[in-house]
């Protein structure tokens, strides 16, 4: 009886897990099918942000990363996915989504950098990259950002 008793919460808590897991999948796909489909983006002047994208080749293997950083504003809950227009078969840097979110608070010195890796000998020059940030403000206003990176 106490086994059973003990094997009952374990297999509570590992259905809650797989839930929890599957939640996260459902948002990932979400916000991914979203920002592939935008086509209406923020301009770099009105984001209450900083932003630097970074790219580089080493080999086969192609690095890049956007930090977002210097908010104008105190950003909290801050959920972010970053894609691209190449195929690949592994999923796009997240912030907020497989893991905690974020916050990056005005003049704290913090940011947010999401990475990722093309593998690809190919010239991706003209490939594009897009954001999707959103957090929620000190008045607790929802905001939702769909920002087309610029290179360069």
């Amino acid at each position: 009886m106490k086994k059973v008793l003990l094997i009952i919460p374990l297999v509570l808590l590992l259905i809650g897990c797989s839930n929890k897991v599957e939640d996260d999948k459902f948002s990932y796909l979400e916000y991914k099918k979203n920002l592939e489909k935008q086509e209406d983006f923020i301009n770099n002047d009105e984001l209450d942000f900083n932003t630097f994208f970074d790219i580089e080749r080493d080999g086969d293997k192609i690095n890049y990363s956007l930090t977002i950083d210097n908010p104008k504003i105190d950003m909290h809950n801050v959920k972010a996915i970053l894609i691209h227009n190449y195929p690949i078969e592994d999923t796009y840097p997240t912030v907020g989504i497989f893991n905690e979110t974020k916050e990056i608070l005005f003049n704290s010195g913090n940011s947010i950098k999401l990475e990722g890796t093309i593998l690809s000998s190919d010239d991706i020059s003209d490939v594009k990259f897009k954001l999707y940030l959103e957090y929620t403000t000190d008045e607790d206003e929802k905001e939702e950002i769909y920002y087309e990176v610029q290179r360069g």
